[in-house]
Order: structure tokens, then C-alpha cells, then sequence
């Protein structure tokens, strides 16, 4: 069975009041068109839909008829599940008439799917049995049954329970994290080792890259999992939420994040965009490859050091192109109110223009000389790398081998 994995669409985001109505269309077209080329089974979409609970109509109807288009009359298998930005029952309003199509919507960690009473026509993929959080699903054209687990972003509030009375926040993230485990535990009395499995979630692992275009499932990263205790029955783990496309180290199965398919930041700048592609068969290791998307406008941040002149000849010979352009120039005096309208003008992929002269280069200098200590940047790195804030232990044993090596350096 051929399996395409994507995640956190975002329709509807723009970028700093920009719209990007267009890029989010034709993104949509290139994916689909992946799945032709790719002859793709089954397209697993990992949450993160719509950018807000309350995404604009053009945003609706263009997923509408992407998963459509997707699902190709039922020949091809679409499931979906609800992420942190996405209202779950929107998300799952459509599924009495999406279920024929064979597109399965999962909004809330208690959904579930109905088998299908009336096979009708021999092509179209069908439920064999289901029930909360997985279901079975038949594909004629692979001949494959394959299992498939689904968790929507699973908070507390849209489990309906308290998962820790605790306020500190290694007991709550130890607590979400064990339930986690516990919800996938659960389910392996159902897995059966003869079948395609896979399983989905939009959570946040440790261990996972993260970038300034996702909003944090919790703040503090107390909704945060540990790697292993994801489930290690099935043979592909399909995660949304991160927007950066990568494997998870230390799962106990293939485990993988999709990635969005614009960049949405431009802490995101220069990182290709990709859909992840999966052939897999019963009792094999899974086999993958990226297809990297093209659609979009790129995001770049450029630093001019010559001033305005400069920046008029690097527009004219390479930035006259569409771009997202995170501007930092330097100048050796204040712009006036003119001279930033006018470089406003030069390019209309302009978001942020961050003017240097020497005296704000010189008092960014004497304060990041004030502030960046070796343990605040420590703490900093480790948060972003680990969604958590280090133990006390961890921070002393960090400046204990920071102090170690400047000591050599030293003597050297």
C-alpha cells in the first residue's frame, strides 16, 4: 500500500497580514497531484487543517475539494484528524457524507467511524470494523486491509478530563505523557501483526525541531511526549504539529512528523517543504522517500550591509523575483519617513525592514554582551530542542563542562 503523509495545512494563515490565498491553492494542487503521479492508496493528513477554529469560506472550500480530489470517488483512502488549531466538530461535520467517500474525519479522541453495511461498488474502500480511536479499512484496489489508529490533538479539555492536579510542570508533562502511553497501550489487544498498521496523532514529542510558526500546545510544553512511549505495534507512527519534516530519535517504531507544506515563519526560511511518501507492506519494515513541494513563495532573510544603493541593485539582479523578504539594512544614518516609503516600494514581498545605523548595531552588541550568559543560552537551546525547561542537576552539569573546557582552552 502506497501512503502519503502530510500535516499542518494552516489554510487560512497569512504571513504577517499577507494574504496567501493563492499559495495555500496551488500547494493543494501540487499535493494532489503527488498522489496521482505517486498512485498513491491512502493519504494520511496529520491535523492543523485550518489556522484558526474559525477559518474564512474560501479556507473551508478549499479543503473540501482537496480531500475530494483526493479521495478520487472513493478510490483512494483520505483520513483526517483535528490539530490544536482546528474546531474538532468542524472538522468531523461532514462525515456522514465523507464516510462514503472513503474520507474518515476524526475530530475528537472518541470518534470513530461505522463499518459499512453496503458494500456497493467493488472499488471503493471500505470500514470492515471500527471503534473508538481505530478502524479497519479494506483497500480493493491493493488487495491490503490495513489498521489504523487515530488520536486527534488529545488536550484536556477535548478528552473531558484532568490528566494531573499537580501544578508543577514535570508531574503534568509526566502525567499527559503517560497517558499517552496508556491510550496506545489500550489499543494492542486490537492490533493484528497480519495487517497494514499505522497510527496518527498531532502532539508534540521531545526531542522534536521546532520553529516560531508553531504555536506551543501548552505553555511551558507541559503537553509534551516522551518518544518512547509512543506505540511500538505499529509500522508507522504519522505525526502532525512540528512544521519542520523529520524522524523522531528513540520511538520505538517509524516514527515521523510531515511537516507543513509552506513555510509559515521566517525562522522557516531556506527549508524545503516536503510530502512524505511510504510503501508498506504486513510484517515489513516500512520503505519512505520525501517529495519536496515547489509551490509557494520563498521566505528569505537578507542582510544588506551597503545601504540603499545596495539594496536597489540586489532587488534588481536576484530579489526580482516573488519572495517573503525579512529585511536587516544597514545605514549610517536614521531613514527618514520618505526613505522608508520608498524602499517599501521596491519590492512588494517586503514584511519586515530592521534599520541599523552604528549606534543601534553598537547598543545590540553591549547588550547581548549583558545578557547572553552561557547558562541562559543553555536553558534557551534546551527548551526549544526539548519542549521542557532543564532539572537543576542538568544546568549545573552543563557549566561544570562549560567551565572544564574554557579552562583547557586556557592552558592551550
Amino acid at each position: 500500500m502506497r501512503v502519503l503523509h502530510t500535516a499542518d495545512w494552516h489554510l487560512g494563515k497569512t504571513l504577517e497580514g499577507r494574504d496567501r490565498q493563492q499559495e495555500q491553492i496551488e500547494v493543494m494542487e501540487e499535493i494532489c497531484q503527488i498522489a496521482e503521479d505517486e498512485k498513491i492508496d491512502l493519504v494520511l493528513i496529520a491535523g492543523d487543517i485550518y489556522q484558526s477554529v474559525n477559518p474564512p469560506a474560501w479556507a473551508e472550500q478549499l479543503f473540501y475539494e482537496t480531500i475530494h480530489r483526493l479521495s478520487d470517488f472513493g478510490r483512494r483512502g483520505v483520513v483526517v484528524i483535528s490539530g490544536n488549531h482546528d474546531h474538532p466538530e468542524r472538522i468531523r461535520a461532514a462525515h456522514p457524507l465523507a464516510d462514503k467517500q472513503g474520507i474518515y474525519l476524526f475530530g475528537l479522541p472518541t470518534d470513530q467511524v461505522q463499518p459499512t453495511l453496503i458494500k456497493g461498488n467493488v472499488s471503493q474502500i471500505r470500514v470492515i470494523q471500527s471503534g473508538i480511536g481505530w478502524f479497519e479499512l479494506y483497500h480493493p484496489l491493493t488487495d491490503e486491509n490495513a489498521m489504523i489508529f487515530t488520536l486527534p490533538y488529545p488536550s484536556e479539555a477535548r478528552l473531558k478530563q484532568l490528566l494531573s492536579d499537580q501544578v508543577d510542570l514535570r508531574e503534568i508533562r509526566s502525567s499527559y505523557s503517560a497517558f499517552i502511553q496508556n491510550w496506545f497501550l489500550s489499543q494492542k489487544s486490537i492490533h493484528q501483526s497480519h495487517l497494514i498498521s499505522i497510527a496518527m496523532s498531532h502532539i508534540f514529542v521531545q526531542g522534536g525541531s521546532t520553529t516560531d510558526s508553531e504555536v506551543e500546545i501548552q505553555v511551558g510544553g507541559a503537553y509534551t511526549v516522551e518518544a518512547n512511549h509512543l506505540p511500538d505495534y505499529v509500522q508507522y507512527m504519522a505525526l502532525g504539529h512540528l512544521h519542520r519534516a523529520q524522524n523522531i530519535k528513540g520511538a520505538p517504531t517509524f516514527t515521523r512528523y510531515a511537516g507543513s507544506p509552506l513555510a509559515y515563519s521566517f525562522s522557516e526560511a531556506n527549508h524545503k517543504k516536503s510530502v512524505t511518501i511510504l510503501e508498506l507492506k504486513p510484517r515489513e519494515l516500512v520503505q519512505f522517500k520525501e517529495i519536496f513541494l515547489t509551490s509557494g513563495k520563498p521566505l528569505i532573510q537578507k542582510a544588506i550591509r551597503g545601504g540603499i544603493d545596495e539594496l536597489e541593485h540586489w532587488i534588481h539582479d536576484e530579489a526580482n523575483i516573488p519572495l517573503w523578504i525579512d529585511l536587516t539594512l544597514h545605514v549610517e544614518h536614521p531613514l527618514s519617513i520618505e526613505e522608508i516609503q520608498r524602499i517599501r516600494k521596491m519590492h512588494e514581498g517586503l514584511i519586515h525592514i530592521k534599520v541599523i545605523t552604528p549606534e543601534i548595531k553598537e547598543a545590540i552588541n553591549t547588550f547581548e554582551k549583558q545578557t547572553k550568559e552561557p547558562k541562559e543560552l543553555f536553558i534557551r537551546f534546551y527548551q526549544q530542542k526539548m519542549g521542557a525547561s532543564p532539572r537543576k542537576e542538568v544546568i549545573d552539569l552543563f557549566l561544570e563542562l562549560f567551565h572544564q573546557e574554557g579552562k583547557e582552552e586556557d592552558e592551550t
